[in-house]
C-alpha cells in the first residue's frame, strides 16, 4: 500500500527548517524543535503562542522528561547513542495520530536525529579549540600582547580593549554527577542575558568554575560600580527565572588595560569569590578591590587569627559567655554597616539609643574607646578574623 505521505522529500533537502516545513505540510500540523535547554530551536509559523508559553512555564518537567505535564502535545525525544539533543513538539494528542502519521513522523526523528548530532559534535570540536586558546589566554600563555590579540581575532575577540573578568562559583558542594549538569545551565543562563547587554561576552568552564570576560564600556562615567550593578541585576533575574539553581556567589577582578593580565584579574576574581563568602555566605557579589583587610588576613594561620581574636576581644567573648549579652555580635554589626549607628541598630533590630548604650558599654568591658583610630582599627580587623575563623571551622 503506497503512504500519502513522500518521506523521499526529507531526502532532497538538507536543513532542520526544510525538513520540519516538509512534515508540518503533508500532516497539516504545527511542530517545533527544541533544544536539550528547553528552548526553541526552529517552530513553524502557526504554532500556538499557548503551546510556547506552556514549554517555557513547565520547563523542568520539558528537562526531567515528564512528557505528561503537556496533555494535548506530542513530545518525541531526540537522541544519538542515548545522548539527548532536545525534543519534536507537535500541536496534537499523540491518541490522535495514526499509524501511517506515526511512521512519518519518525521518519523525521531519525533525519533530525543525525542532523542535530552533525551540528552538536562541530560545536563540539569549535568550543574545544575556542576553550584551547582561552585557557591559554586566561594563564598568560603566550610570548607576547601581539600575538595574543592576533588569535583572538581569529575568534571574533577584540583584546585590545580591556576587559572585566568575573568568575561565578557555586556556593555549596554539588551532588556528584550533577556538577556539570548545573554548570552547563548556569553557563546558558548567563549567556542569554549577558547578550542582551554586551557585546561579544566569553564564558567558559574552568575548574567547575564559570570565567565571563566582558568588554569595558570605555565610559569613565559607567565606573565599576555600574558595572556590578549590572551583574546584580542579572543575577536577580537568572535566579527569579531559574529558581531551581543552586546558590552562587560571583567574584570580580580589577579592571586592566592589557590582555596580559587577564590572568591577574582571573586570580583576583576567584580570591573575590572566595573570600566574599566571610561577608555573606551565599548569593554575594564582591569586587577584589573592595576586600580590604581580607586579603592580608587570609594569608595568616587560623591558629595565629585565633590568637589575635583571643587578645583583642577575649573579656568581650567571656562576658557574652557568662552573662548571655551578644555584644560580640553588637560589635561585627557596628562595622559591617561602616559605623553607622542608624544601620546598625536596624540590622540588630533595636533602637539606637539601645546600641549607643551597648557600645558604651563594650568599650567599658575591653577597655578602650572606640573613637580613638588605634582601638577602632585593632577591634575592626579582629571581626573581620573572626569571620575567616568560623568560615574556615565551618
Amino acid at each position: 500500500m503506497t503512504s500519502k505521505y513522500d518521506a523521499n522529500q526529507l531526502w532532497r533537502h538538507n536543513t532542520i527548517e526544510e525538513k520540519v516545513n516538509i512534515v508540518s505540510r503533508q500532516l497539516e500540523l504545527e511542530l517545533a524543535v527544541i533544544e536539550p535547554s528547553g528552548d526553541v530551536r526552529y517552530k513553524t509559523d502557526a504554532l500556538s503562542q499557548s503551546v510556547l508559553s506552556l514549554l517555557r512555564n513547565r520547563r523542568q518537567a520539558l528537562l526531567q522528561k515528564k512528557e505528561k505535564s503537556f496533555p494535548g502535545l506530542t513530545l518525541r525525544g531526540l537522541y544519538m547513542k542515548s545522548q539527548s539533543l532536545g525534543w519534536l513538539v507537535l500541536e496534537v494528542d499523540s491518541a490522535d495520530l495514526t499509524l501511517e502519521e506515526t511512521n512519518f513522523l519518525d521518519e523525521l526523528v531519525h533525519h533530525l536525529n543525525f542532523l542535530l548530532w552533525h551540528e552538536q559534535e562541530i560545536r563540539r570540536e569549535q568550543r574545544s579549540h575556542r576553550e584551547q586558546f582561552l585557557y591559554d589566554l586566561l594563564y598568560h600563555n603566550f610570548e607576547t600582547s601581539e600575538e595574543m590579540i592576533k588569535l583572538g581575532k581569529l575568534w571574533n575577540m577584540n583584546l585590545e580593549r580591556p576587559h572585566h573578568v568575573v568568575v561565578i562559583d557555586f556556593d555549596h558542594p554539588l551532588p556528584s554527577g550533577q556538577e556539570t549538569y548545573f554548570l552547563d545551565e548556569l553557563e546558558h543562563d548567563w549567556s542569554r542575558f549577558l547578550a542582551s547587554r554586551f557585546a561579544q561576552p566569553i564564558t567558559m568552564q574552568l575548574r567547575d568554575q564559570l570565567v565571563i570576560l566582558l568588554t569595558d564600556s570605555g565610559q569613565k562615567s559607567s565606573g565599576q560600580g555600574n558595572f556590578v550593578k549590572i551583574i546584580r541585576s542579572m543575577m536577580e533575574q537568572i535566579r527569579e527565572k531559574n529558581p531551581h539553581l543552586p546558590a552562587f556567589s560571583i567574584g570580580i577582578g580589577r579592571l586592566y588595560p592589557l590582555a596580559a593580565d587577564f590572568c591577574r584579574s582571573l586570580q583576583e576574581a576567584r580570591q573575590a569569590v572566595s573570600l566574599g563568602r566571610f561577608r555573606q555566605p551565599e548569593n554575594a557579589i564582591t569586587c577584589y578591590e573592595e576586600l580590604g583587610v581580607l586579603k592580608l588576613l587570609s594569608h595568616i594561620r587560623t591558629e595565629e587569627l585565633d590568637d589575635f581574636v583571643q587578645e583583642t576581644l577575649g573579656p568581650l567573648m567571656e562576658h557574652d559567655e557568662e552573662n548571655n549579652t551578644g555584644y560580640l555580635d553588637t560589635l561585627e554589626a557596628y562595622f559591617q554597616e561602616n559605623e553607622s549607628l542608624p544601620q546598625a541598630s536596624e540590622r540588630l533590630f533595636i533602637h539606637v539609643n539601645t546600641l549607643r548604650n551597648r557600645l558604651k558599654k563594650i568599650q567599658e568591658i575591653l577597655g578602650v574607646e572606640l573613637g580613638r583610630a588605634g582601638d577602632r582599627v585593632r577591634f575592626y580587623v579582629a571581626c573581620q578574623a573572626i569571620r575567616i575563623i568560623k568560615r574556615t571551622k565551618y
